[in-house]
């Protein structure tokens, strides 16, 4: 599972990387022709809600797989080693069961984006592929913290 999950986060941060790229370049574009040119962008304010889901989305995965999700420790310091080894797998399992309900619930909104044909209102672009890929990226999420569950129920208690 790690290996999967390790071999897709380069796809991840090229996809994070270019979408912030366009992100950038299109409102830097969008203001100049809007102040300057007197000529937005068209559908700019859309284009950037579905880069910014590419962004957000795809750093989900990519924040479980370096521990990089905020975290508050003040019951952690507390606890001794094998109380903390419980508490990480219960966080983790906590993690894979939200992300599979949120990859769930996002999976029935893209197919029912597909099947009623949804699309953004000011250039038509169709809404299921983004809400698909969405969900794709919850379930790697979920499959991430799967493996990180599994590691840290491999791992031997330092007393135990």
């Amino acid at each position: 599972m790690n290996r999967l999950f390790m071999r897709l986060q380069p796809l991840l941060k090229r996809i994070a990387e270019i979408s912030l790229l366009a992100m950038a370049l299109l409102t830097l574009v969008d203001v100049l022709g809007r102040y300057v040119f007197s000529f937005p962008v068209r559908g700019s304010v859309e284009l950037t809600e579905g880069l910014m889901v590419a962004v957000i989305f795809s750093g989900i995965p990519l924040a479980t797989a370096t521990g990089a999700h905020v975290s508050i420790d003040l019951v952690t310091l507390a606890l001794g080693p094998r109380a903390r080894q419980l508490q990480t797998a219960f966080a983790h399992l906590i993690a894979v069961g939200a992300s599979l309900l949120f990859g769930c619930v996002t999976w029935g909104r893209a197919m029912a984006a597909y099947e009623f044909k949804d699309q953004t209102q000011m250039l038509s672009l169709p809404l299921a592929p983004m809400v698909i890929f969405m969900s794709i990226l919850l379930f790697v999420n979920a499959v991430g913290n799967a493996g990180q569950l599994w590691n840290t129920l491999q791992e031997r208690s330092p007393h135990g």
